[in-house]
C-alpha cells in the first residue's frame, strides 16, 4: 500500500493532530530562539565602527561610517582642487558600501573612482588601509552621534 502524506495521517487520527500541535509549537520555538541566539553573536568583535574618522591623506574631509547588522555606509567628502578640505575650498561628497567581519572592513570605493574591494583592518583605534593610510577614530562626547560630519 502506499504511504499517505502525512496531513492526512493527521487529520484521520485526534490524537496525531495533537502531536503535530505540539511539534509545531516546539518548531516555532527553537526556530525564534536560533532567531535571537544568531542577533546575539557580535559580527564585530565588540569594535564600535560606528563614528567618525581622521584621514591624513584628506585632512579636514568628513570621514563616518554607520554600520547596521554587517553592511557599512562609509560617508565622506574630498576636496575638489585639492585632497584637503580645508580653507572653504569646494568638496564633493560621496557615499560607499561596505561590509564588516570581525575585525576587518571590506569597502567598494569604486563609485568615488578607488579600488571595488579595499580591505581595511581595526587596529585599536582606526583602520589601516592596504596602502598604510590610516584612518584614526575620532572620540566623541555623548556618543557616536554628537560627532557625526553631516555631508552634503
Amino acid at each position: 500500500p502506499k504511504a499517505a502524506p502525512l496531513f492526512l495521517c493527521v487529520l484521520r487520527h485526534g490524537s496525531t493532530m495533537r502531536g503535530m500541535k505540539l511539534f509545531a509549537g516546539l518548531t516555532f520555538v527553537l526556530a525564534a530562539a536560533a532567531l535571537l541566539l544568531v542577533q546575539a553573536v557580535d559580527v564585530s568583535e565588540g569594535i564600535e565602527w560606528d563614528g567618525s574618522y581622521m584621514d591624513p591623506n584628506h585632512v579636514g574631509c568628513a570621514r563616518h561610517i554607520k554600520v547596521q547588522g554587517t553592511t557599512a555606509e562609509v560617508i565622506g567628502e574630498d576636496g575638489v582642487n585639492t585632497p584637503a578640505c580645508t580653507g572653504g575650498e569646494p568638496t564633493k561628497a560621496w557615499k560607499l558600501q561596505g561590509h564588516i567581519d570581525g575585525k576587518t572592513i571590506l569597502v567598494d570605493f569604486s563609485p568615488k573612482g578607488g579600488p571595488k574591494d579595499l580591505l581595511g583592518k581595526w587596529v585599536g583605534d582606526g583602520i589601516v588601509w592596504p596602502d598604510g593610510n590610516k584612518w584614526s577614530k575620532v572620540p566623541c562626547e555623548g556618543g557616536a552621534s554628537a560627532c557625526a560630519h553631516t555631508v552634503a
